[in-house]
């Protein structure tokens, strides 16, 4: 049967995204006959071999080592502990625009990852002779899914798929009518590239599109160690050099173009993030045209009422195209002056006085009883150390008050305990203290009085600093990890009058309600040089 020249059949093809969210067509699309389909399937790669081409020369890209370690000196008293992970092996990406992570399938195991929503992709179409069809716009999980691109049954395109990470732009293409000239010039932010050549067929075709990054990109964090007191009150002039201030993409052979001369990349910290003891900043990108070995170098930073200048981290391998966690962590090279012991253990008795049945605990040392509510004390003499004091508690159960100097670390008397457990809602019977997230001894944790602490690893920790400030930890969990406590409500812990030159006096005190533990010991801290 002879189909007839004026009744020649039309298909319109569909062209979409299968991925939470669709395309908006360019407003330069030319009308073509189309009988088929082409379905994208989009995700985000960061694999751990993978090919890349810089001008011309493709070479694969390796991961050596998961984690780069090393310490940093400053002053002598001071240290640096160094750690550099890749994102996608061990930490998981902090940044809410670059959340996805993954390697594609060709380059062994995978873990696709979707873009972060609202971020922006365009996807450009070349036919066989290289030149420009058509394109789209897309924002991921927001555009819809059904709109379409016109494409040819038993024709050859070029399909490109880019991004820079953004939910506000996306760079425009230079040279753009010809695949030979097209390129994304100069681009300083988060680039991610897909190209593939294919034949449509007749209906429906596949198309597994993973964006893979072109420039690294680098998490700088900064935490005090728990034995530390004060804050991290201000970092100035960090960046990581050297680099490349840019990078241009030619579509033609997906290779990348740098300037002649090397530039710095700046590191960003939130400002409402000093006054913290930890700090992360910005991602940073690293563009190079090779795996290099950076620099981090720091003009100023202010930490702990010190200031330590023209600091150098060096030697930090960055690969193009992954992407890093540093983890910096602050340490104070400390000796002890002093170590006073303290090991209370009373269980809970009950005596007979009169006619009356009394309750509390016997205290062996004194060989006398404590009814419940009345308070034991010990004291000892730190002698001069300038860098404070610290009290570390194994076992507790289940309050206590710390005077140091004669000035109470919390309120103004020996019964104004700090809680840990609630017994009523009497004032100093219901727990006044909580982690930094929340959670608190007998909701979310156990009971204090059911962990135990090592000297390496105590359950509760107290530190008072050089100048007075108190700041205190406690573990989740038996001979755990410390994490910050706070008072609850607007309370705060009292300034104390540290003797950094002479003796200090240190009573700790518990009131009686049944048994009644504290074991650990405290002792002075003096800085020395680093070994």
């Amino acid at each position: 049967m002879k189909l007839k020249t004026n009744n020649i059949l039309a298909f319109i093809a569909l062209f979409s995204f299968s991925v939470l969210g669709g395309c908006q067509k360019s407003k330069d699309e030319p009308t073509a006959k189309a009988n088929a389909s082409v379905f994208v399937n989009l995700s985000v790669g960061e694999p751990t071999e993978e090919k890349v081409t810089f001008a011309g020369n493709r070479s694969a890209r390796k991961n050596v080592q998961n984690i780069q370690r090393s310490n940093v000196y400053l002053d002598g008293r001071m240290t640096l502990e160094v750690s550099v992970t890749e994102q996608g092996k061990t930490i998981n990406s902090s940044n809410s625009n670059a959340n996805a992570t993954g390697a594609p399938k060709a380059e062994g195991a995978s873990i696709i990852r979707a873009l972060a929503y609202g971020t922006m992709y365009r996807m450009v179409v070349y036919d066989a002779s290289n030149n420009y069809v058509t394109s789209q716009d897309y924002q991921y999980g927001i555009t819809p899914p059904n709109t379409s691109i016109a494409v040819q049954a038993g024709a050859t395109y070029t399909f490109i798929v880019y991004s820079i990470n953004s939910t506000e732009s996306i760079p425009d293409i230079d040279g753009r009518a010809n695949l030979s000239t097209a390129k994304l010039s100069n681009i300083n932010a988060d680039l991610m590239f897909f190209k593939r050549t294919m034949e449509i067929q007749l209906g429906m075709n596949n198309l597994d599109a993973v964006l893979q990054h072109q420039f690294s990109q680098i998490t700088t964090s900064f935490e005090m160690d728990d034995t530390m007191t004060g804050v991290i009150e201000s970092i100035s002039g960090a960046a990581f050099n050297p680099t490349k201030a840019n990078g241009t993409l030619n579509f033609a052979d997906g290779t990348l173009e740098f300037p002649t001369e090397n530039a710095s990349a700046n590191i960003v910290y939130p400002l409402s993030a000093f006054g913290g003891r930890t700090i992360t900043s910005e991602p940073t990108f690293i563009i190079s045209p090779t795996t290099i070995s950076s620099n981090l170098t720091i003009a100023s930073m202010v930490i702990d009422s010190e200031t330590k200048t023209n600091i150098s981290i060096p030697n930090i391998k960055i690969t193009p195209g992954h992407r890093y966690n540093m983890k910096i962590k602050i340490r104070s090279c400390l000796q002890e002056v002093t170590s006073a012991p303290l090991d209370w253990n009373y269980p809970e008795t009950s005596w007979r006085s009169g006619s009356q049945t009394l309750y509390g605990i016997y205290k062996t040392d004194e060989r006398r009883y404590y009814q419940n509510g009345e308070t034991i004390t010990n004291t000892f003499t730190a002698p001069e150390a300038n860098y404070g004091f610290q009290f570390d508690i194994r076992e507790l159960d289940n309050a206590f008050n710390m005077k140091v100097n004669g000035k109470y670390i919390y309120r103004s008397a020996a019964t104004d305990q700090i809680q840990f457990e609630t017994f009523s809602t009497t004032e100093g019977q219901f727990t006044n203290i909580e982690f930094q997230d929340g959670s608190q001894y007998g909701d979310q944790v156990d009971m204090i009085y059911l962990l135990k602490g090592t000297n390496a690893n105590p359950t509760i920790r107290i530190v008072i600093s050089k100048t007075g400030e108190v700041q205190m930890f406690g573990s989740k969990v038996s001979n755990g990890p410390l994490f910050p406590l706070r008072l609850k409500g607007d309370r705060t812990f009292n300034k104390v009058d540290w003797n950094k030159t002479g003796s200090n006096t240190v009573e700790v005190s518990q009131t009686v309600a049944g048994a009644t533990v504290i074991i650990g010991r405290g002792y002075g801290r003096k800085t020395v040089r680093c070994n």
